[in-house]
């Protein structure tokens, strides 16, 4: 039985190997992706629902639903490396479908060969001359067919007329092989890409719409580990022009699985499935924070003391904490709840009291409808209260929040006190720091630099709430935002 591979969009999909290959180019995938996209590839332009996928590419298995999305989830971030992430079209309430271009090229296994070059290679075979010693090629064939019709030639013009043939199909091959050096020497040419990618910055992507507080979680701490303790930028917003896309979502094994991509390079730089639970979540966390800037070739100190967490149970319970914004951009004070909870059972934990402060007033600043000032103060009381008791570490988060406390209250010197200390526990600042900055620029009169300031913190986090944020924390500032959006 003959190979079924198939070209999809000058793309290969060679499924004996479980790869696609064009130009160069090989992308490896699973098996069970090399499957769907092979049935898929078979049937294009069909719509299919997970139900039937599964019972075609599954075989029937007793699978859930959620196997059939997080596939199509995978085989689309390999499309999206390969800038073919338009494949795959979602038809709303009714499943998935190929949408492109799909020819099916039927290999025989015992030869390799396409079977349309096997057949087409005995195609005129009557064609020949009698006493030619070889098939006559493509080149010769209209020579050999002169020569029937002239069938009282002698020997001699026999072997000058081969002879002629070899010199015709040399030089014929001896100008292929020309252009094909030509071509070579030609695309060694740098060639300046339409968008030049930025190698510092990385875009973090999980799968749409989760709601997995834990994957949120771990998302966040990787972002603040990466400003504290590099001088990458990281973001959460698609980013065209990001040298570097880090991708985080739960397999079928229930595994953390998280993958470093090189959009230049176009290689994957860590790739690693975690297991978190109570009792290792410090150890696993802290040593996957450690192992991700080693890849990305940083040369940095151990960051055992990044987490600001001492008790693993406590960090495992953080890690459960919903969002404090929604998706649709309204506050979320179930996130309020849950972490006075967390703060119950830790009151002096600096950390989880800076959150909170900087959460709240965020809340506070977007929607003021379920929020009040005195608590937001006395938030900021319990702050200052804790950082009196363990002045020994405290992080860029923690001088953040009390920066952001005195600035409440119009101490501009003290504020400004706090930020300095945040800029010394941190590699680069945080938007948020450069939001301050700016609100302490407009009361001391200095607009200009203000400005600055607020576009610094747009270009680090180019964000909705950012915005808001800029215009409308501590007080309403007047932002001159240009037309286009800062990109990276």
């Amino acid at each position: 039985m003959a190979w079924v591979n198939y070209k999809i969009n000058n793309w290969l999909l060679i499924t004996t190997e479980n790869c696609l290959y064009k130009s160069g180019k090989n992308y490896i995938l699973e098996p069970r992706i090399t499957k769907l996209l092979a049935f898929l590839a078979q049937h294009q332009g069909i719509v299919f629902t997970r139900d039937e996928l599964i019972e075609n590419v599954w075989d029937g298995a007793v699978v859930s639903e959620q196997v059939v999305t997080q596939s199509i989830f995978e085989l689309r971030k390999t499309l999206k490396k390969m800038d073919e992430d338009h494949w795959i079209i979602t038809i709303p309430k009714r499943g998935y479908k190929l949408d492109i271009d799909v020819q099916q090229i039927y290999v025989d296994p015992n030869t390799g060969f396409k079977l349309e070059e096997f057949h087409s290679s005995h195609e005129h075979t009557n064609d020949t001359l009698i006493h030619a010693s070889f098939p006559a090629g493509p080149m010769t064939r209209a020579f050999n067919e002169t020569s029937k019709e002239t069938p009282s030639v002698t020997i001699n013009n026999s072997n000058t007329i081969k002879w002629n043939h070899w010199f015709f199909d040399f030089c014929i091959l001896t100008m292929l092989l020309i252009t094909i050096l030509f071509i070579s020497w030609s695309n060694e040419k740098v060639v300046l890409p339409i968008s030049v990618l930025n190698p510092r910055l990385i875009h973090i992507e999980s799968p749409p719409q989760s709601a997995d507080n834990q994957l949120s979680s771990i998302a966040n701490i990787i972002k603040d580990s990466l400003f504290t303790s590099t001088n990458y930028i990281s973001s959460f917003s698609t980013q065209p022009n990001a040298g570097k896309t880090l991708s985080l979502y739960v397999n079928q094994q229930h595994q953390l699985h998280i993958e470093l991509f090189n959009n230049i390079s176009q290689t994957i730089m860590l790739q690693k499935n975690i297991h978190i639970d109570r009792n290792n979540a410090y150890t696993v966390i802290n040593g996957l924070l450690n192992e991700l800037i080693q890849s990305l070739n940083y040369n940095h100190k151990s960051i055992n003391n990044n987490l600001s967490f001492t008790n693993t149970n406590t960090l495992y319970n953080y890690l459960e904490l919903p969002s404090a914004i929604n998706n649709d951009g309204n506050a979320n004070m179930h996130y309020i709840d849950s972490i006075n909870k967390l703060i119950k059972s830790n009151p002096y934990n600096s950390y989880l009291l800076a959150k909170r402060y900087i959460a709240y007033s965020i809340m506070l600043t977007i929607n003021n409808k379920e929020t009040s000032m005195p608590i937001l103060m006395n938030y900021g009381k319990a702050l200052e209260k804790s950082i009196t008791n363990n002045p020994l570490f405290l992080s860029s988060e923690i001088y953040n929040a009390l920066a952001l406390h005195n600035l409440y209250q119009g101490d501009l010197v003290e504020s400004e006190h706090y930020l300095s200390l945040a800029a010394l526990q941190s590699k680069q600042n945080t938007a948020l720091g450069y939001i301050l900055l700016g609100k302490i620029s407009q009361l001391t009169h200095r607009t200009k630099q203000a400005d600055e300031f607020y576009s610094m913190a747009m270009y680090l986090d180019p964000s909705k709430e950012t915005l808001q944020l800029c215009e409308k924390l501590v007080f309403i500032s007047q932002i001159h935002t240009s037309k286009s959006t800062p990109r990276h």
